[in-house]
């Protein structure tokens, strides 16, 4: 924001700009900030003017946002939309502000037709595109942008932040991996009860053998099984460190020292085999195939002497 505060005092801001970066990396967070400071009753992105608030709360009328969070295709008819009202005049803003979350996922007609849009802009317009998969976006949009990119935070950031908050350090710092230095992402586990959820996963795998009733429903679901093979995964990565001398302050899944000791009395080879049962049963599951059997091997595995 301070770059953007610098560009629009010395007049150079550009009339498009691709915000490149991780999912929940904060760019429509920064896509909004940027539409309040064009159009802030105090030049500043105040965040407490009458435009400002509007455009927080999604209510102001010269300010419009496509796309979602559930990623769904972005057609042509929306982007007719926003070329019918990027030609009309704004009804109170200084610059009108179109921002297209997630543009990977346009369709091929839909993508063209903002091409027209971005070649020939109209006049006080801006358009703030975001992306999580830049090659996925054709070359000729992003050679008429302005690309800004969004890095990750470090791990100590975001679980210092999360602290700030009211975490427990250990799952602060947790989430902080997990979410893979996103602080949006992070807050959005905290809204699912990752914690809970890795908790409940780690017990089931690791402490019940007669688990069957948990594996059977796990197997049904494509997308918890995956977050339970990626779980696992970080767990035994955790063993590996720990075994080779790994401080446990820097470990992932400090809650579960307890049960790591089980297994770092364990052959670097026997691990190995766990995590490459982990891995081939995260593949089964992208390739969309039963993965039952390999669930149950995975638990042979984990629970051989």
């Amino acid at each position: 924001m301070e770059r953007f505060k610098r560009l629009m005092a010395n007049g150079r801001m550009g009339h498009a700009y691709l915000l490149v970066g991780a999912q929940d990396s904060g760019k429509t967070q920064t896509a909004l900030g940027l539409a309040q400071l064009v159009n802030c009753e105090t030049q500043t992105g105040c965040g407490e003017c009458a435009s400002c608030r509007k455009i927080a709360s999604g209510n102001h009328p010269d300010v419009h946002v496509i796309g979602n969070d559930e990623m769904d295709s972005i057609k042509i008819e929306e982007i007719r939309f926003l070329l019918s009202r990027a030609h009309l005049m704004a009804y109170e803003a200084r610059t009108k502000v179109f921002i297209l979350r997630n543009i990977e996922m346009m369709t091929l007609e839909a993508a063209n037709a903002l091409l027209k849009t971005l070649e020939e802009p109209a006049p006080n317009t801006l358009m703030i595109l975001t992306t999580s998969v830049p090659e996925a976006n054709l070359d000729t949009i992003k050679s008429r942008c302005h690309i800004i990119q969004f890095f990750p935070s470090s791990i100590n950031r975001i679980a210092k932040l999360l602290t700030d908050e009211g975490l427990k350090e250990q799952d602060a710092r947790f989430l902080a991996f997990y979410s893979e230095g996103c602080l949006g992402k992070s807050r959005k586990l905290i809204q699912q009860q990752m914690v809970q959820r890795k908790r409940k996963i780690l017990d089931e795998m690791l402490l019940n053998r007669n688990n069957d009733n948990f594996l059977k429903d796990l197997s049904g679901d494509a997308k918890e099984t995956s977050e339970a093979l990626q779980l696992l995964l970080s767990f035994f990565r955790d063993v590996l460190l720990l075994k080779s001398g790994v401080p446990a302050n820097e470990l992932l899944h400090q809650d579960a020292l307890k049960e790591m000791g089980k297994f770092t009395a364990r052959s670097v080879e026997d691990l190995n085999l766990i995590i490459r049962q982990i891995v081939q049963t995260k593949q089964l599951v992208d390739e969309k195939l039963n993965v039952k059997m390999s669930l149950s091997l995975l638990r042979e595995h984990i629970w051989a002497n």
